[in-house]
């Protein structure tokens, strides 16, 4: 029974005693007028006694026996008149301890407040009902207790009947629970997720890291369906799982989803939701962790990751390229010698003549599609030298104005601030012709095309979102059309070699080549377009301090002749090659000595009793590669010269030395008219090595 229950009965019982006993005194007190002697009947007045006697025997029973804390103290002086068994049980005290003492003099009032309000209450209303107090037991211990309180009139003098109900166990609870909630309430409010409580797709609670997450105050939240926080993408599968939890369907307790802040900003978060009751009903406990940083960094790893495989796939068609080249230049020189050669046999009039020339161009085309395979695979040999881009650009103009349609306006922009590169001018210019022809297709019917040139700083930041790319000041080229542009699936793949948007009709190299060129000279190519918006390609070239050198028309012309009379050592191991090498060379007049091996052609330069001018060789052979060839062939004869030729890829020939500065080499499939100027170029020229 509750504490205040039990005061109530107690001091119902208190009232109905008080009755009794004013009841029994009014007859003890009663006498009958004098008569004269006679007889008193005594019946009524022995009855009250025994009504009287039970009457404090039953208060007394309720008074000792009560398990709450009885006592009775005199308003004279608040000394103690009686206390009961549950007094001593909850104070410690013996009945000796207490009886004609106050409560002041045992120190029994812990907060001496509580006291005064007692007394303020009993003179005001003449009792108090549950007032909650301290006290100290005889032991030091503090105890909590209800007290209730009243004044009557108790053996002829006004008495205060004090019950106090012990509640220490009760109050420590609720301030263990209290504690613990406030405990629970800090920690939730200050924690570093976001959690709420939502319940039939409405938020019922929010701490401050929600508020802060969202930008909405905790009122505004209890107001709005959670649904309105969410990125309209990720609405159907978030209320999906809230109404499926709250239906006791088992779901995966975490998942992540877009929220969007007060303004309007998307942020990744991360979900842990369970499922609790809610003022009755089923609701769902939810901790909301910001992922945006890890969903960044996610995204740039997966950006790398692909860059690191597009590199890869690059790299290993990259590969296969160089080791077809060696083949095909191998097939491709005697097709394009035998066939320069029967032309230069047939007379103009020939029927014949006109065949050769279809050998000759179909010839001429794989071989520049090869030198596109080593362009884009970036190991093509190239001839670097210091160039102004503006200069490049406007000696390539006259060309593209020649071939430019009319319906396309070409406009050029160049920088005057330029700054030199180091470049193959012939592969720049590759370059250009591939992102001119390129931007053309791309305009069917008409549009602008521009060519611009820039000096730019490229930062530490945009090298860090670019994959080799170093900072630094760079050349800028830039080609833009206003075409029919491209998606972004379709601009993930443009750099890949024989992917095309042209259908039959492109070869898939063109960007390709682009892009392998760019990178041999270190540089980065980048492009951006939207779907009928057109695109623009940027190619950055670092900058150089070398200065450009004057233009000579010197490489321009043909030698004046070409014949000789020297010893030529030819060494070569493709059967089809050097039959034709040997064929040119003797045309032209020199004495030639025809090894298949290196050894054969040591052999060859010990048994010839005359000069060997010039060693024509192979960088690759089987039984020695061509520059130890050279090495043991000019200690044999002193001041021979030597001319290194190979279908190989840039990377395989330098390995051998043979790219080192002041080695003369020609790359097959050659002309028989390019052979026969180089070999006049070495035995003339002034270098030796």
């Amino acid at each position: 029974m509750p504490a205040h229950s039990t005061c109530q009965a107690l001091e119902r019982r208190i009232a109905e005693l008080e009755l009794e006993l004013k009841a029994c005194r009014e007859e003890r007190g009663f006498r009958l007028p004098p008569t004269g002697p006679r007889s008193t009947d005594i019946t009524e007045r022995v009855s009250a006694e025994q009504t009287y006697r039970q009457s404090e025997d039953r208060f007394r029973q309720v008074f000792l026996t009560s398990p709450d804390a009885i006592n009775l103290n005199r308003v004279e002086d608040g000394r103690y008149h009686d206390i009961n068994e549950g007094f001593t049980a909850l104070m410690g005290y013996t009945r000796e301890d207490v009886l004609g003492k106050s409560s002041v003099e045992l120190g029994i009032w812990h907060n001496p407040e509580d006291r005064r309000l007692l007394l303020h209450e009993l003179k005001a209303h003449g009792h108090v009902k549950e007032l909650e107090a301290r006290f100290v037991r005889k032991s030091g211990e503090v105890g909590v207790g209800l007290m209730s309180a009243r004044i009557l009139r108790f053996g002829g003098e006004d008495v205060i009947l004090s019950i106090t109900r012990d509640i220490t166990d009760r109050k420590a609870a609720e301030d263990a629970l209290r504690e613990s909630e406030e405990k629970y309430r800090l920690l939730v409010e200050h924690a570093g997720e976001a959690i709420f409580i939502a319940q039939k797709g409405m938020l019922r609670f929010v701490n401050r890291r929600t508020e802060q997450l969202s930008g909405y105050t905790s009122e505004e939240l209890i107001t709005k369906p959670f649904q309105e926080l969410v990125h309209p993408d990720d609405r159907a599968l978030v209320l999906d799982h809230h109404f499926k939890r709250l239906k006791g369907i088992k779901m995966p307790p975490r998942y992540s989803f877009r929220i969007l802040d007060r303004s309007g900003v998307a942020r990744w978060v991360e979900l842990n939701a369970v499922l609790i009751k809610w003022q009755g009903q089923p609701a769902t406990l939810n901790f909301l962790h910001d992922i945006t940083g890890r969903k960044q960094a996610e995204e740039e790893k997966a950006r790398i990751e692909s860059q690191y495989r597009q590199f890869q796939k690059v790299e290993a068609i990259g590969r296969l390229a160089g080791g077809v080249a060696h083949d095909l230049n191998n097939l491709l020189t005697p097709i394009i010698g035998y066939s320069e050669l029967l032309s230069g046999d047939l007379a103009l009039g020939d029927l014949r003549r006109d065949s050769i020339q279809q050998i000759l161009r179909a010839a001429y085309g794989a071989r520049d599609l090869v030198h596109q395979l080593l362009a884009f695979s970036r190991k093509q040999t190239l001839k670097y030298q210091p160039l102004n881009l503006n200069k490049t650009v406007r000696g390539f103009e006259k060309l593209l104005r020649r071939t430019i349609r009319e319906d396309i306006d070409l406009r050029i922009v160049a920088s005057p601030d330029i700054r030199t590169i180091m470049g193959d001018i012939g592969q720049i210019e590759q370059v250009l012709m591939n992102l001119f022809v390129n931007a053309q297709q791309a305009m069917p019917h008409g549009g602008r095309l521009i060519i611009e040139t820039a000096l730019v700083a490229l930062d530490a930041a945009y090298a860090a979102a670019h994959h080799n790319i170093q900072p630094g000041r760079y050349v800028m080229l830039a080609v833009s059309d206003t075409g029919r542009g491209m998606d972004q699936e379709t601009l993930e793949h443009i750099f890949e070699p024989f992917f095309s948007t042209k259908g039959d009709q492109g070869t898939g190299l063109g960007l390709a080549t682009v892009y392998g060129i760019v990178k041999q000279h270190g540089g980065h190519v980048w492009a951006y377009s939207e779907v009928d918006k057109g695109s623009i390609f940027k190619v950055y070239l670092p900058v150089s301090e070398q200065s450009p050198a004057e233009s000579t028309e010197e490489e321009e012309e043909a030698a004046s002749h070409m014949q000789g009379s020297e010893t030529i050592l030819l060494a070569e191991d493709n059967d089809q090659v050097r039959i034709l090498a040997e064929a040119v060379l003797k045309r032209h007049g020199y004495t030639v000595l025809v090894a298949d091996r290196g050894a054969e052609a040591l052999n060859l330069l010990k048994a010839h009793t005359g000069k060997v001018d010039l060693l024509l060789t192979d960088v690759v052979m089987p039984d020695m590669n061509g520059k130890v060839l050279f090495e043991k062939a000019v200690a044999v004869q002193p001041g021979l010269k030597v001319l290194y030729m190979s279908g190989y890829s840039d990377e395989v020939i330098a390995s051998r030395g043979v790219l080192d500065e002041g080695v003369r080499f020609i790359q097959k499939p050659f002309t028989v008219r390019a052979l026969a100027a180089k070999v006049r170029e070495v035995l003339e020229g002034k270098m030796h090595v």
